[in-house]
């Protein structure tokens, strides 16, 4: 058996530090390093940084010092401002010879971002003898290896839709009312980080299922809908009737020769409270995914504590973590051993081995 894998966490915020959690609790791995974005982190041991016993790991904003630690991967848990601005920072990790896991949107970033990047990424991958590669819940996990998968019973596709319900109810009020939450529906539709950052996250989404379905799309169309409350909401801020208290994000893939609906939908359904759930979609269904084809199903999904409780968070340290956190940085984690063994540049998403297709000729 080899020796655990030797890990960095960059950027300890809310993902970053459920990562060192997962890390040092796990005989596989050994964290060797955190790299901070703040000088309240600087300096701090990061096992009392989460709240637990000190583990003789000193969290670092110094990047030099950082690149010169051995190790086998970095987990880049930057925080995301819906630019790419993170972009010149992760090509000068790959340059220094170091791997990279990401839930950042990245994803198959080959099927959308423009050659020029696609250069950078590459040469420095090339530099450092380095792999790059990102994962997630979504847009990777449900979408891809589990809702796609599914269509391995078909016989035919006609469309297929995800639904992610993502209740904000127990986040700040401050980031809500950033992106649009509790003012007039015309006043959010003016704000643009919201979007730009589901765009993001949904092009990855929308382009791998084209790869992986065999298709080519004929257009893409994406919309974004603000949806006033029609009562008042309290929790976790007043939110009046008639502001928003739904944010919609929406992509689709459209194959003309399929039908007149789109091939391939995603919508992220961002909202406050149960009463916000759009028509058809039940209290903890946090995905909802449907295939119309032959045969047709629908498919859902919720994640929690316990099957057993009605606990909302783990409390890992000194974290409150929601279960749909653990699931979005676990994939990147359990990559950490393909992504070492893997051969410098871009590794492609880890996609259904068997699916449907519109010609199985292109296999």
């Amino acid at each position: 058996m080899r020796d655990p894998y030797k890990v960095i966490v960059w950027g300890p915020g809310r993902m970053g530090s459920i990562s060192i959690w997962e890390i040092v609790n796990s005989p596989a791995f050994e964290l060797v390093g955190v790299r901070a974005y703040s000088e309240a982190k600087n300096g701090l041991d990061a096992g009392t940084l989460i709240g637990i016993d000190p583990l003789g790991v000193i969290v670092s904003n110094d990047v030099e010092e950082l690149l010169g630690i051995e190790c086998d991967c970095v987990i880049y848990t930057a925080h995301d401002e819906g630019t790419y601005h993170t972009d010149e920072e992760i090509l000068t990790i790959l340059a220094a010879g170091k791997n990279i896991v990401t839930p950042l949107p990245y994803q198959n970033v080959q099927l959308f971002r423009d050659q020029t990047f696609l250069d950078k990424i590459n040469a420095a991958c090339q530099q450092g003898q380095s792999t790059f590669y990102a994962d997630g819940i979504d847009p990777h996990l449900i979408p891809n290896r589990i809702l796609l998968g599914l269509t391995n019973g078909n016989a035919e596709v006609k469309a297929v839709k995800l639904q992610e319900h993502w209740d904000c109810s127990e986040a700040d009020q401050g980031p809500l009312q950033y992106i649009g939450f509790g003012q007039p529906p015309e006043q959010a539709e003016t704000i643009d980080v919201s979007k730009t950052m589901a765009v993001n996250f949904m092009h990855g989404i929308v382009r791998t299922a084209e790869q992986v379905l065999g298709v080519e799309y004929d257009r893409v169309i994406t919309s974004h809908d603000f949806i006033p409350t029609p009562v008042d909401i309290h929790k976790p801020f007043l939110i009046k009737a008639g502001t928003v208290g739904r944010i919609t994000h929406r992509m689709a893939g459209h194959v003309d020769a399929i039908g007149p609906d789109p091939l391939f939908t995603i919508e992220y359904h961002w909202l406050i409270g149960d009463s916000m759930l759009p028509d058809g979609v039940e209290p903890g269904q946090y995905y909802v995914g449907t295939i119309e084809g032959r045969p047709s199903l629908r498919m859902t999904l919720n994640y929690s504590v316990s099957n057993y409780s009605n606990e909302r968070f783990f409390q890992l340290g000194n974290l409150e973590v929601e279960p749909s956190y653990v699931a979005t940085i676990m994939p990147c984690i359990q990559a950490i051993p393909k992504v070492c063994r893997s051969a410098p540049g871009l590794m492609p998403s880890l996609d259904p081995s068997i699916n449907w297709k519109q010609d199985f000729r292109d296999l």
